[in-house]
């Protein structure tokens, strides 16, 4: 299926390791040029040798999401590089788990600041790029916190839920733009956030990774955990003329652990 990438630009965080680089991945091999940013420059350098070997067309710049002159700086590097911004993926940010009792308004604003205020100044800087083209697609990559609040991810869950108001709001707003905005809501996917999570059962239950782990996978229908490539497959199609009619949705890939009828 030709998804109509091909000479897009796209711009994904948090991509030096995971589903962000999963993601990157992805475009690459449909054709896109990509400018990724993380944090820690020795990853994003490994990151970018690696994916080079897909395609030539990217660019790599270290860059903390929650400095808004460097958000700023790296849209304007990836748009001299290419020449465009077509496509934003907002993948990078944390996941902080605790209770009302434990969390602290430090770790709060941690997670704020990675994730809504990260997100909001990567869309801010990119829009008046898209509006000029009149055409962008963004999606925001935002955990199923957002959609069951539990009491041990307390941060996670106000964080993904403001963000998820966010890109309902951001999308009416820029729809006549032809600007598509959308969510992407994972689920247990195989990551070095979900090892963590095993490992810290683990250590809290006493038990083995493989009786660790089973809890993870039963948690959904399908009985198993994602992949990356899983998530990266439906951002792309996202993005894609094929989904041109899509905007304003959040789609959840959780191999059925959403059990709502509605919403």
């Amino acid at each position: 299926m030709d998804l109509g990438l091909r000479g897009k630009v796209a711009v994904v965080t948090g991509a030096s390791r995971g589903i962000g680089k999963a993601i990157a991945n992805s475009l690459l091999n449909e054709g896109c040029a990509v400018a990724i940013c993380a944090r820690e420059a020795g990853r994003l350098t490994a990151a970018v040798g690696e994916l080079t070997k897909i395609g030539p067309r990217v660019l790599g710049v270290p860059t903390d999401v929650t400095d808004a002159a460097a958000v700023q700086e790296f849209i304007a590097g990836a748009t001299q590089a290419f020449g465009r911004i077509d496509i934003l993926v907002n993948n990078a940010g944390t996941h902080i788990r605790g209770t009302v009792e434990t969390t602290t308004p430090a770790i709060l604003d941690r997670q704020l600041r990675d994730k809504v205020f990260g997100f909001f100044a990567m869309i801010q800087a990119v829009l008046p790029i898209m509006q000029r083209q009149h055409d962008g697609r963004i999606v925001n990559i935002v955990g199923q916190a957002a959609r069951h609040p539990h009491p041990d991810r307390f941060p996670s869950g106000v964080t993904n839920a403001a963000v998820m108001a966010m890109t309902k709001s951001v999308a009416d707003a820029v729809a006549r733009d032809n600007i598509r905005v959308n969510a992407v809501c994972p689920q247990y996917i195989e990551s070095e956030l979900l090892a963590s999570l095993i490992a810290k059962e683990m250590r809290e239950r006493n038990v083995d990774r493989t009786t660790a782990a089973a809890g993870f996978s039963r948690a959904n229908p399908l009985g198993r955990t994602g992949t990356p490539d899983e998530v990266a497959g439906l951002v792309a199609f996202l993005v894609s003329d094929r989904a041109n009619f899509t905007t304003g949705s959040s789609v959840s890939i959780d191999g059925g652990y959403h059990r709502y009828v509605f919403g």
